[in-house]
C-alpha cells in the first residue's frame, strides 16, 4: 500500500512526538538505539516498510532529537557537573558560515530545504559532546562496544547470502527512491562469476562499504585492547567476515582502507604498546592468517569477482586518489563566493523538492566525482574552507587522543578512529549519512580525555577515573 504525502506527514508527526518523548526519558539508551537503527534502517526501507522509505530515513534522527533535547536543554545533575573541552569557537564559526554562505543562498528557494541542508551537514555534530559522557566507566565502555561490534556477524552473514543469491533475488534491492531503481542492482565479475554487489542491511552499496570499514576498525581496536576469550570472536567471526563483505561489495575503497588500517595498527604494535592486551602482535598476525585462509577457502568467488572489477575498472588507482583534488578544480570553475546553496546536490533534498512541489532552482548544482567538489559547489569558497578546517580538526583531535594516552582500551580505539577520520576526510561524509554518524561518534569518543569536572567537592567521594600523567599525557576520564 502506497501512502499519500498527507498520510505520511500525519503518520510521521504522530510517530515523531512519541519517539522524542521516549528518547527524552533516557538519552544514553536513545543514543545506543540510534546507533543500532543506523545499521538496520536500510533493511526496513528495503523489505519491511518500503512504502514509507522516506520516513524511515529520518528514524534515527528523530531518536537523536529527543536525546539532544534531554542532554542540552534538560540535563541531569550528573551531566551538568561535566564539561567537554571541544573547539566550540570553530564549531560556532562553522555554523555561522554555513548559514550565511549556504542556507541563505537565494538559489535554494525554500526555507525548508535550507534547513534540511543544514541538517545534512550538522545534525550529528552534537554527538561529539555526548559520547564522552555516554559510558560510566571503562568496563562498561568495553562491554558496550564489544556488543555493538557483534552486529557485524549477522549483517555480514546476510551479505554472504546476498552474494550467493545473485542479482535477480529479492534480497538484492535498493531502498525505494525517486532517483534509484530498486531492482536494477550493480553487478561485478564477468561471465559465470558475475554477481550482485551486496548492500547488507543498508540502503545502498556506499552504506555497506562504510559499515565494513568502521566495524573492521572497531573490531581491530577491541582485539588489541581485550585480554579474554572475546578475542576469538573477533578473530574467527568479525574480522574475516568483514573483509569478505568488503570484497563482496566490490568497493575498492573499503578493501584498501582495511588493508591500510591493518598495516598501520600492525606497524604501531611492533614499535609501541597500543592497548592493555598481551601478545598483541601475534594475535594480529594470527588474524591476518585467518582472514587470508577464510577468503581463499570460503569466499574465493568473491575474491575473483573483486579482482576482475579491480583489474578491468575504467579508472586507475592514481586517478581515484586524485578525484577529491580534480573535483575541487572543476567546481572552482563553476562557483562564485556563495555557491549554489547548501544541500542542493543531495538526493534527499531533490526528492523533498519534488514531493513538496517546490519550484526548481534558478541554477542547478553541478555534480562531481568526489564530495569535495560538491561541498565547494554548495557552499562556495568561505564555507568550503571553514568546513574542511573543522573536518581536519576532528582528525587532529583523534590523533592527539591517541598520542597522549598510555596503553589502554581507549588508546587502541583512538588509533583506529584516527585512521577512520583521516581516510574519510576526502571521502563521502555529508552524502553518506552512515559515514556521518560513525564519524561524529568516533570523534566524540576521542574527546573523552577532554572531560573537565565543574564541581569542587570538599570531601572525597566516588569519582570518575582520574587522569594519569605520563610526560603530560592523559587517559580518558569516564563519567561515573
Amino acid at each position: 500500500m502506497k501512502f499519500s504525502l498527507q498520510q505520511m506527514m500525519m503518520l510521521g508527526a504522530v510517530g515523531t512526538v512519541f519517539i522524542v518523548l521516549l528518547a527524552m526519558m533516557n538519552w544514553r539508551r536513545a543514543v545506543y538505539a540510534a546507533m543500532i537503527v543506523a545499521l538496520f534502517e536500510g533493511a526496513i526501507r528495503k523489505w519491511i516498510f518500503p512504502q514509507g522509505s522516506e520516513l524511515v530515513y529520518f528514524f534515527k534522527d528523530i531518536i537523536l532529537f529527543g536525546a539532544y533535547l534531554k542532554f542540552f536543554m534538560f540535563p541531569d545533575p550528573d551531566i551538568r557537573a561535566w564539561r567537554v573541552r571541544a573547539p566550540a569557537t570553530l564549531i560556532t564559526v562553522v555554523c555561522i558560515t554555513l548559514v550565511m554562505f549556504g542556507a541563505l543562498n537565494a538559489n535554494i528557494g525554500s526555507i525548508t530545504l535550507a534547513g534540511y541542508g543544514l541538517k545534512i551537514y550538522l545534525w550529528y555534530v552534537p554527538l561529539g559532546f555526548m559520547i564522552p559522557l555516554l559510558f560510566r566507566n571503562e568496563a562498561q565502555m568495553t562491554t558496550m562496544l564489544f556488543r555493538y561490534s557483534l552486529f557485524a556477524i549477522p549483517i555480514c552473514l546476510l551479505g554472504a547470502v546476498q552474494f550467493v543469491a545473485g542479482p535477480g533475488s529479492w534480497l538484492n534491492v535498493y531502498a525505494a527512491s525517486e532517483f534509484a531503481d530498486t531492482h536494477q542492482v550493480a553487478t561485478f565479475g564477468t561471465g559465470a562469476v558475475a554477481t550482485a554487489r551486496i548492500t547488507g542491511t543498508f540502503s545502498y552499496i556506499s552504506g555497506h562499504a562504510v559499515f565494513v570499514q568502521f566495524f573492521f576498525i572497531l573490531s581491530l581496536g577491541l582485539l588489541t585492547g581485550i585480554n579474554d576469550k572475546r578475542r576469538w570472536v573477533l578473530l574467527l567471526g568479525n574480522l574475516p567476515l568483514l573483509v569478505a563483505n568488503g570484497l563482496m561489495s566490490g568497493s575498492r575503497g573499503a578493501v584498501f582502507s582495511m588493508l591500510i588500517v591493518g598495516a598501520i595498527v600492525g606497524a604501531t604494535s611492533t614499535v609501541s604498546k597500543v592497548g592493555k592486551a598481551r601478545n598483541t602482535l601475534p594475535y594480529l598476525m594470527l588474524g591476518a592468517v585467518l582472514i587470508v585462509f577464510g577468503i581463499n577457502v570460503f569466499f574465493s568467488k568473491a575474491l575473483t569477482a573483486f579482482e576482475t572489477r579491480r583489474t578491468y575498472a575504467g579508472d586507475s588507482t592514481f586517478g581515484r586518489i586524485m578525484y577529491p583534488v580534480s573535483s575541487v578544480l572543476l567546481a572552482a570553475k563553476e562557483v562564485d563566493l556563495m555557491g549554489f546553496g547548501i544541500g542542493m546536490s543531495h538526493p534527499a533534498s531533490m526528492a523533498m523538492r519534488s514531493a513538496l512541489k517546490i519550484d526548481p532552482p534558478n541554477l542547478r548544482c553541478p555534480v562531481y566525482d568526489a564530495e569535495t567538489g560538491q561541498v565547494l559547489a554548495e557552499l562556495g569558497w568561505p564555507g568550503f574552507v571553514v568546513w574542511y578546517l573543522f573536518r581536519m580538526a576532528m582528525v587532529w583531535q583523534c590523533w592527539v587522543a591517541f598520542q597522549r594516552s598510555p596503553p589502554s582500551m581507549f588508546r587502541s580505539l583512538a588509533l583506529g578512529f584516527f585512521c577512520y577520520e583521516l581516510l574519510l576526510l576526502p571521502g563521502s561524509f555529508i552524502l553518506n549519512h552512515t559515514a556521518n554518524v560513525f564519524a561524529c561518534a568516533a570523534w566524540g569518543f576521542c574527546l573523552i580525555p577532554n572531560l573537565e569536572s565543574l564541581v569542587r567537592r570538599a570531601r572525597p567521594v566516588q569519582a570518575p577515573q582520574q587522569a594519569l600523567h605520563r610526560r603530560g599525557s592523559r587517559v580518558p576520564r569516564l563519567h561515573d
